[in-house]
């Protein structure tokens, strides 16, 4: 991400937290986990069709087996090709996860992060964790129990679905998110004369 639009995103925090004791932290992964294992199994089996149709394609046009350590080199090499494809272009790997393993992940690697964080830490247990996960297009609001017991459910589900539905420019879906949560903070939670910067205004990027 751009220097430009981590710029953009730490303003829209620092304005939310402008009129309210609230705080807010954003974090931003390319993914919530490598799913190694999904990817080595794909790549696994392409190799393996490799060597089986190879072997096949031989006997049925030269009547006789081919070379098995031909076959095994040729089959490795397309599997870590694959591998590497799989590795770098995300449209590959999510062809090969579904959507609930995706969600999983998503959902224990914003909580690990919220705790690692420590957005339960704050004097009045009021911080909220806005994690966003690329790869797997989803995106986590995650207020502490101070602010989920002060404020209203059916506006942080829509803050929430605003988040996870926005079309367009992700920065600007993000920032708007944190405009509507400092407006339904301030008034629960006013900011004070001796307020002080509990967690850090600019975004995070996570890496799994």
């Amino acid at each position: 991400m751009q220097h430009s639009a981590l710029d953009r995103i730490e303003q829209a925090v620092a304005a939310a937290e402008r009129n309210t004791s609230c705080e807010y932290i954003v974090i931003l992964a390319p993914a919530s986990s490598r799913y190694e294992g999904r990817a080595l199994k794909a790549a696994a089996a392409v190799g393996g069709l490799v060597f089986v149709a190879q072997d096949l394609l031989h006997w049925l046009w030269l009547g006789a087996l081919a070379d098995g350590l031909f076959l095994l080199i040729e089959a490795l090499v397309v599997a870590a090709l694959a591998l590497l494809a799989l590795r770098r272009v995300p449209a590959l790997r999510r062809m090969l996860l579904p959507r609930w393993l995706m969600r999983d992940a998503v959902d224990m690697t914003s909580a690990a992060l919220f705790t690692k964080e420590n957005v339960s830490l704050t004097r009045e247990r009021n911080g909220c964790l806005l994690f966003v996960s690329v790869l797997e297009g989803e995106a986590r609001v995650m207020p502490d129990i101070g602010m989920e017991r002060a404020l209203d459910g059916a506006r942080l589900g829509e803050i929430r679905a605003g988040l996870a539905n926005a079309a367009g420019d992700p920065v600007e879906a993000l920032c708007a998110a944190l405009q509507r949560l400092g407006e339904c903070c301030r008034e629960k939670f006013p900011r004070a004369a001796d307020d002080v910067n509990e967690l850090p205004d600019r975004p995070q990027i996570w890496l799994p």
